[in-house]
């Protein structure tokens, strides 16, 4: 049993104190600090786990029972934390993702580098995410077998063109049908696209050349796109 596990004796409480009854009601700041504390050390027991684990076998063949002993906490924790080990999984991905696309859409609506230039970095910056991971995105992607890792990534990248596109609705293309309608097309066609490339690299022998990675992904961008906003600037 793991020190989260440990039954904790009653304690009296001291004189002119109210008495903590576990509901983080009681006890002030500082029981409140301590179960912080606690939670912050369960999730990173769990995401250590999650990713040596997935870096294994697919995160679709982690049973709980394997993430909570590698984490060392019981099953009543880990499910106020989480409903899944994918969920854990997609949490701590989605966090370092969520950088990535962070800095590519700034880049983007600057307009101080070109096209290219935005991309070649915001292509590095992905290709620093997968290398990060690469025991993890080689064991889950490599022959096609996690869908958990295919839906996050691909997400990753429509939800970036979308938030893109509703920063900036200008770069839409014109054409056919409602905006709205437009911009799911236009998103979704670039994340599965740019999956492509990710799997397409992954399936290389190690080490894998970033500059390919880099120079495929300029090359296959759509006009609009690999243009941005410093072409209507």
């Amino acid at each position: 049993m793991s020190e989260d596990e440990q039954p904790v004796s009653p304690r009296r409480p001291s004189a002119g104190r109210e008495p903590d009854d576990g509901s983080g009601r009681g006890g002030g700041e500082g029981a409140a600090a301590d179960l912080d504390v606690r939670a912050r050390r369960t999730r990173a027991r769990l995401r250590e786990a999650v990713l040596r684990l997935a870096s294994e076998r697919p995160v679709e063949d982690v049973a709980v029972a394997d993430l909570v002993r590698a984490a060392r906490i019981n099953r009543t924790t880990f499910y106020k934390h989480a409903g899944s080990p994918a969920a854990v999984l997609e949490r701590v991905l989605y966090a370092d993702l969520d950088r990535v696309r962070s800095g590519w859409i700034d880049d983007t609506l600057e307009g101080r580098l070109s096209g290219q230039e935005v991309w070649e970095r915001a292509s590095h910056a992905l290709v620093d995410h997968l290398e990060r991971y690469d025991a993890l995105y080689t064991a889950g992607l490599v022959g096609r077998r996690s869908a958990v890792l295919h839906r996050l990534l691909v997400d990753h990248f429509v939800e970036s063109v979308r938030t893109l596109l509703a920063r900036d609705p200008g770069m839409l293309p014109a054409g056919d049908g409602p905006t709205a309608w437009r911009t799911e097309a236009h998103a979704r066609f670039v994340g599965h696209g740019e999956f492509g490339v990710v799997e397409a690299w992954l399936s290389l022998p190690a080490p894998r050349d970033r500059a390919l990675f880099v120079s495929a992904v300029t090359s296959m961008l759509p006009a609009w796109l690999a243009l941005g906003s410093s072409a209507r600037t």
